[in-house]
């Protein structure tokens, strides 16, 4: 039904934050439906469910999909738009909030002399960094791998290539790495009241920051909310090859990318801009 090389890049995807991937989707669908434009809306509805599918199959845990999906289908009801429209009117509500969250990140947090901790590679970190940076602010970056992908890999070579000081550690060393930071960053592929969803190993930063007292921010935005965490957690197993490359009897592996985190230990979530508050329960204050 849709056979863009970009598309199946997308359902490859394994190094890129969520809202990256998002704007990859929108770019693919927008250009889909202005060169299939006689469609019907139920020929639309049935291609946009095809590649929601196909895209939710490989990227499961990453909430803006299903919000995406819903917002276009109500828009697709009313008549009143094409779809290229409701793309750009989402792509541009999204990156409103985003910036929104990155001014408020490099104001209020980001200070000359900053030691900032990351974990993977998330978009809105990075670009809340690199905005630091653009307006004079010396600060350093301390990240680890993030194996078995190397997320953290690709952030450290594309922020020292921007002239960025970096120190890399290992995975193992990120206790080394978290102690040596004032301030920790991170994005979420999907937040709740609760909780967030984010590259595993994240929970293991949080515990660390929290026991040596390091202030912790998730960067996010509104379309990463949902009012649940996800169910069905099945579809977050990748190769074993990237850990092990022969199969051993007696040797099982297991190879996650996601983990469901509770907000204890977070000093705030920041999303579309604006500081969220928690209660006694460590819940957000929607």
């Amino acid at each position: 039904m849709i056979n863009y090389p970009e598309f199946e890049a997308l359902l490859m995807e394994q190094e890129a934050g969520a809202t990256t991937i998002l704007f990859k989707y929108l770019n693919i669908l927008n250009r889909y439906f202005k060169e299939n434009n006689e469609l019907t809306v139920n020929g639309q509805k049935e291609v946009l469910e095809y590649i929601y599918k196909e895209t939710t199959s490989a990227h499961p845990l990453i909430a803006m999909f299903p919000n995406l999906q819903t917002f276009m289908l109500k828009e697709i009801d009313k008549g009143q738009k094409s779809i290229p429209e409701i793309l750009s009117i989402f792509g541009d509500k999204v990156k409103k909030n985003i910036d929104k969250t990155i001014n408020i990140c490099v104001n209020k947090l980001i200070k000359d002399g900053s030691k900032i901790f990351t974990f993977s590679h998330s978009s809105v970190v990075r670009k809340a960094i690199m905005e630091a940076a653009s307006k004079g602010r010396r600060f350093e970056v301390i990240l680890t791998e993030s194996r078995p992908v190397g997320e953290g890999l690709a952030l450290a070579k594309y922020l020292g290539r921007a002239g960025i000081p970096v120190s890399l550690y290992t995975d193992a060393a990120m206790e080394l790495a978290i102690s040596r930071c004032d301030l920790v960053l991170v994005g979420a592929d999907w937040y709740w009241y609760r909780g967030f969803i984010n590259k595993i190993g994240t929970h293991s930063a949080l515990r660390i920051a929290d026991e040596r007292e390091k202030e912790f921010y998730i960067l996010s935005d509104s379309s990463k909310q949902m009012s649940i965490p996800p169910s069905d957690w099945s579809r977050d197993k990748h190769p074993q090859s990237q850990i092990l490359m022969e199969t051993i009897e007696n040797v099982t592996v297991y190879n996650p990318y996601f983990e469901s985190i509770w907000y204890r230990g977070v000093s705030n979530i920041i999303v579309d801009g604006e500081m969220k508050a928690f209660d006694e329960k460590n819940e957000i204050i929607i």
